[in-house]
């Protein structure tokens, strides 16, 4: 399963980079002067991957490995508990899974400390995760893995797990590589031309669904 979009309404690590900004204002303009840099690499797929790298790097920018899995920890406990911050539907699929005795493994792009939080708040403490890992390095917090697109196939293997699977779920054609890799694919509240992509890669395979 996919995490944002599916599991959590909005992109979990935008929404706690925000508010890490709004608690650290005197961090804003540098990050604003970033972003205007960066956002032709973010809009272009080839090149999101690093341009999300190097955005991350500018709004965390000081801040140390330990006191990022603390604050990410704390804000992800706190975005379950927010009114309307998790797709209802999608934490009730992955519970429906686990309670058949299925194996549930959610791939994100999101970090891994943020991410593990949500879901354990949630009450989903024993679906898996395989999300983006962040580490320290002389300039500062950065990916050391970004489980993004293709990624998220290599990482799968890396833990073992190989497709087929039997159902992966996800808002957006950039998890076309992982949705290849099952034997159906659900599309939650996917765009038209994203779902149209999908659907053409993988006729007769996919059902579409609308989670509010």
């Amino acid at each position: 399963m996919d995490f944002d979009g599916v599991i959590v309404r909005e992109d979990s690590l935008g929404a706690f980079l925000r508010h890490h900004l709004v608690r650290t204002p005197w961090r804003v303009p540098g990050f604003l002067a970033a972003t205007s840099a960066l956002v032709p690499m973010i809009g272009v797929p080839a090149t999101r991957s690093r341009g999300l790298k190097l955005l991350l790097r500018a709004g965390f920018a000081g801040l140390s490995l330990d006191r990022y899995r603390e604050r990410a920890a704390a804000f992800g406990t706190a975005l379950a508990a927010q009114p309307g911050a998790l797709l209802r539907p999608g934490v009730d699929a992955a519970l429906a899974h686990l309670a058949d005795g299925d194996r549930v493994v959610v791939v994100t792009g999101s970090e891994e400390t943020l991410a593990r939080a949500v879901l354990d708040a949630a009450g989903l403490q024993d679906a898996e995760l395989i999300g983006s890992q962040i580490g320290s390095t002389p300039l500062g917090l950065a990916f050391r893995v970004h489980a993004y697109g293709p990624a998220k196939v290599v990482e799968l293997r890396e833990r073992g797990i190989e497709p087929p699977w039997d159902v992966a779920y996800s808002d957006s054609a950039a998890d076309l590589p992982m949705l290849r890799g099952s034997r159906s694919a659900v599309l939650v509240n996917v765009g038209v031309r994203s779902g149209a992509r999908v659907r053409s890669a993988l006729p007769g395979r996919v059902t579409d669904v609308v989670w509010r």
